[in-house]
């Protein structure tokens, strides 16, 4: 580590803050060519979630039957369902206990509303289909006969199972168990049906079927003030920042401060952008933590910038911007790696995770912004904060300043 300080000591940063200032340029312009190429590829310059664009629930009351066992093949059925209709499933919740358990899905709207009302009809028909249908589990013997396993009492639904099978070609020697709380059937099987097949031939009505209806169109109100309060707190925090950096250090320093905050704001933008990631209230909370780790960097910085503004009188601003990078840079390094570690093994996890449970991959969303803004907070504070403050000082500015704390000693 200190080979590094000692090699940053060497290279002159702000020199080069030209180059300093057109790197976060040149990410923000590339965001926006990304962003039209979206819109006229998709026709959303932004990938907006629900949260800010609003869309369509549809609620699934499936009450205590639902399970820890069953619950991810129901959100399977249905999600399969939804995006069949080129419909992509924001959010899939399970809501209440027990006997008022339900599924509630959430997407956003791709049509007018009048299409959107006839998408969500027929996606309601095809759910009820499906999730008022008690399919068997089929498991093959292997001496010719198959056994159907309806997870309930065979006998209250003997007459809805012997006229499906009836109906069912190539099923003979349908045989129910003597025990009345028996689940499973035994019978033969000639046909050339797959497992799957064969279950979703052999599915009865569910007597105790499931509600399924629509919440209607979720508009975007709520999220909108969401919105408008996050960037009023964000606003208010930055202000409190540059009086608080002001006091502290000086004005110039709580520009430039708010400016590298500024620069990492936009990075996050532009990153959710460039990789049309979806934009929801997690990017939110993402922002909000982002602008702490941040300010903590750069309060370093110039923490060191007034210690050597005493102790290193003749050196001039660029000089003295240089000195006290070198002088810090690790110390913030460290911290920023330490949270990478931590904030990148929650990303990965939630990530592998969620391939077993999809609802994981909001942590996943607010993961990697969070990745990205640490990264840029690093280079702002290091590299942006030191090259602004430079440009608002000039050597005549450092000297004024060296003399007043020589005055006052």
């Amino acid at each position: 580590m200190k080979k590094l300080s000692n090699l940053l000591s060497d290279v002159k940063i702000v020199e080069k803050r030209k180059w300093i200032f057109l790197a976060p340029v040149f990410v923000a312009v590339f965001a926006l060519i990304m962003s039209l190429i979206f819109y006229f590829v998709s026709g959303s310059a932004l990938n907006l979630g629900m949260d800010f664009v609003g869309g369509y629930t549809i609620n699934v009351d499936v009450g205590a039957k639902l399970t820890d066992e069953n619950t991810d093949d129901y959100k399977s059925r249905v999600t399969n369902i939804v995006e069949a209709h080129d419909v992509k499933v924001s959010q899939i919740l399970v809501t209440g206990t027990g006997d008022d358990t339900a599924l509630q899905i959430r997407f956003k709207s791709i049509d007018g509303d009048n299409e959107m009302e006839e998408i969500v009809s027929s996606i309601i028909d095809e759910i009820k289909k499906d999730v008022t249908v008690i399919r068997p589990v089929i498991t093959d013997n292997g001496n010719g006969t198959y056994t159907a396993d309806y997870g309930l009492p065979v006998y209250q639904v003997s007459d809805e199972i012997s006229a499906v099978f009836a109906s069912t070609e190539g099923v003979s020697g349908l045989t129910f168990a003597t025990d009345e709380f028996a689940k499973t059937v035994t019978f033969a099987y000639s046909g050339s049906l797959d497992s799957n097949a064969l279950s979703s031939a052999l599915g009865i009505d569910d007597t105790f079927a499931a509600n399924v209806y629509s919440s209607g169109k979720v508009g975007a109100v709520v999220s909108q003030d969401l919105l408008y309060n996050a960037l009023s707190a964000i606003i208010v925090a930055l202000v409190i920042m540059l009086i608080y950096i002001a006091i502290r250090f000086e004005f110039k320093s709580g520009i430039a401060a708010i400016v590298a905050l500024v620069h990492d704001l936009v990075i996050m933008f532009a990153f959710m952008a460039i990789f049309h990631i979806e934009f929801n209230s997690t990017f939110i909370a993402a922002l909000i933590t982002i602008l702490g780790y941040s300010i903590n960097n750069t309060i370093i910085l110039f923490d060191r910038v007034r210690s050597n503004l005493k102790l290193l009188p003749k050196l001039d601003a660029e000089s003295l911007a240089n000195t006290s990078i070198s002088q810090s840079f690790v110390r913030c390094l460290n911290t920023t790696v330490t949270t990478l570690l931590m904030i990148g093994s929650v990303a990965v996890v939630c990530a592998i995770a969620s391939i077993f449970n999809p609802d994981l991959y909001q942590m996943v969303t607010f993961a990697l912004p969070i990745i990205i803004g640490l990264i840029s907070g690093l280079y702002s504070a290091m590299f942006v904060a030191p090259s602004v403050w430079v440009a608002l000082s000039g050597n005549k500015a450092v000297k004024t300043k060296v003399a007043v704390s020589e005055a006052n000693e």
